[in-house]
């Protein structure tokens, strides 16, 4: 792939936290990208968007849900060489703040899950084998890290750099 071919979406996974939980949603069959796939709610940041007024307007949007607290957890690349695809995006966590949660969206279904239940799904996006722990964890430091995706969720490589 050439520089003038590249492709990239800038987005964002939110992570919202609610009584020990996480909220997770599972994508549609019918999405181009990572269909059936176990990931965060969020979305792609429109032209000269902040990051966080991103997440509250997807999370919003997507969940029906307000977010506070917001935390940038990793910053990190994928490419989907299927689609011939980057993307570049943060992951966030974020405390519920008020709402309904709407139980399905026109993205797909989401739950609340704790983090152990997260990391048994099956389908999850498999870069977050390897993040959600930090994501998770206590030390506050944001990592970054790099992946391919051969086709789907089948990942072909991961590197992740420490801070």
């Amino acid at each position: 792939m050439s520089k003038k071919d590249r492709q990239m979406i800038v987005g964002l996974q939110c992570f919202v936290k609610k009584s020990g939980k996480y909220l997770m949603l599972k994508r549609h069959e019918s999405k181009q990208i990572m269909p059936g796939v176990w990931m965060a709610p969020g979305g792609t940041r429109e032209f000269t968007e902040g990051l966080f007024s991103c997440a509250r307007r997807e999370i919003l949007e997507e969940t029906g849900l307000k977010i506070k607290n917001l935390s940038v957890r990793a910053v990190g690349t994928a490419f989907l060489k299927d689609i011939n695809q980057e993307i570049h995006f943060h992951f966030l966590t974020a405390d519920f703040s008020s709402g309904k949660l709407k139980p399905e969206t026109g993205v797909g279904k989401l739950m609340w899950l704790k983090p152990t239940e997260i990391l048994q799904l099956e389908n999850l996006l498999s870069e977050h084998k390897r993040i959600l722990p930090h994501v998770f964890g206590k030390d506050p430091r944001v990592v970054s890290f790099r992946c391919v995706y051969s086709k789907g969720n089948d990942l072909e490589e991961i590197v992740v750099e420490s801070p």
